[in-house]
């Protein structure tokens, strides 16, 4: 009697490979990038009286409204970021990591774990404008929710490219 055994190459392995667990993971990301600029609270400006500025908090439009017009001082990564970089990044962080997770190609798991970073560092860069490192930290108690829940989302792509290039080593 003999035991015959039956190898898969790459091309005799299904196009789809679904892992459920980076699909669930992915797809809560996913849907906290979308959450994110639609609405939510990113930072609080406090007022400044001199200047007859109330308080006020800005969401992700109102921080491209604010860095398209003037009214701040503002640098070129920020103005791009809240006009349409920021919505490039998501979306495509989506489309990378949902491919990654439905289908079995390593550079489609590398994308989906660099993007997400690049995406964190660019937002980051945004966020920070034209302020010090230091001024920076210094107002990070203005961070609200929107950048939280954006920064979540970038981590949750993140670890669902990671799965499903670890799956495949």
């Amino acid at each position: 009697m003999s035991v015959q055994t039956t190898s898969t190459s790459p091309s005799t392995r299904p196009a789809l490979a679904l892992n459920p667990a980076s699909a669930v993971v992915g797809g809560v990301g996913a849907v906290l990038l979308l959450i994110a600029p639609l609405g939510l609270a990113w930072f609080f400006s406090p007022a400044v009286p001199s200047m007859h500025i109330p308080s006020m908090t800005l969401s992700f439009s109102g921080l491209h409204h604010l860095s398209s017009s003037g009214m701040a001082p503002t640098n070129w990564i920020q103005r791009n970021y809240f006009a349409w970089l920021g919505w490039v990044l998501i979306v495509a962080t989506i489309v990378v990591t949902g491919a990654a997770v439905l289908l079995r190609r390593r550079s489609l798991g590398v994308a989906a774990i660099v993007l997400p970073v690049l995406a964190v560092i660019l937002t980051e860069l945004a966020a920070k404008g034209t302020l010090t490192w230091s001024q920076y930290a210094h107002q990070s108690s203005n961070t609200r929710i929107g950048v939280y829940v954006l920064l979540v989302g970038y981590l949750l792509t993140l670890v669902a490219g990671i799965m499903q290039t670890r799956r495949r080593a």
